[in-house]
């Protein structure tokens, strides 16, 4: 396994992993653009000191990915490095590939003076036991996400009252 920058030929390869990702994810009920997550992929390749991607290798063919960017806290110039996205194929998970890809964004983000790491859970996917690892990683719980659909779906875009 190799865990490496993704490069211009990789493109295509992560962009329909993404799709695999988008299938099985909370977001499913939205469409894939593949075209815009084309030029956000691309962004990984051409701007490197903001955009922070890694691809895992095996044998040739791409099997798993993570990618961030870093932004300054909204409250100081100090440097934060955040995940958008971190997937691998069913057969690739639950080994040691997801460790090396989170630990080569976050040399990525110390090398460019990170602060903090963040990584986030978002997808729907495995929540419990993905979280257990980041614990596992070093990292610390110290938030959640809360959702509502608002697109008139039964019984998510109902008013609520709050007395």
């Amino acid at each position: 396994m190799v865990i490496r920058p993704p490069g211009s030929a990789d493109v295509d390869a992560i962009v329909d992993m993404g799709e695999r990702m988008h299938r099985e994810s909370v977001y499913a009920f939205l469409p894939y653009n593949r075209e815009k997550v084309q030029r956000l992929f691309r962004a990984f390749v051409d701007h490197p000191e903001t955009w922070g991607g890694f691809v895992a290798e095996d044998d040739g063919k791409i099997v798993g990915m993570i990618g961030g960017y870093l932004t300054d806290y909204f409250f100081c110039d100090e440097k934060l490095a955040s995940d958008m996205i971190l997937f691998l194929d069913q057969p690739y998970r639950g080994g040691l590939t997801s460790g090396r890809l989170i630990r080569a964004f976050e040399q990525w983000a110390i090398e460019r003076g990170a602060r903090e790491l963040c990584l986030g859970i978002s997808t729907g996917i495995n929540i419990d036991s993905i979280g257990r690892f980041y614990e596992h990683m070093g990292m610390t719980r110290v938030g959640a996400v809360y959702k509502r659909r608002l697109d008139g779906e039964a019984g998510t875009n109902e008013a609520r009252r709050f007395t």
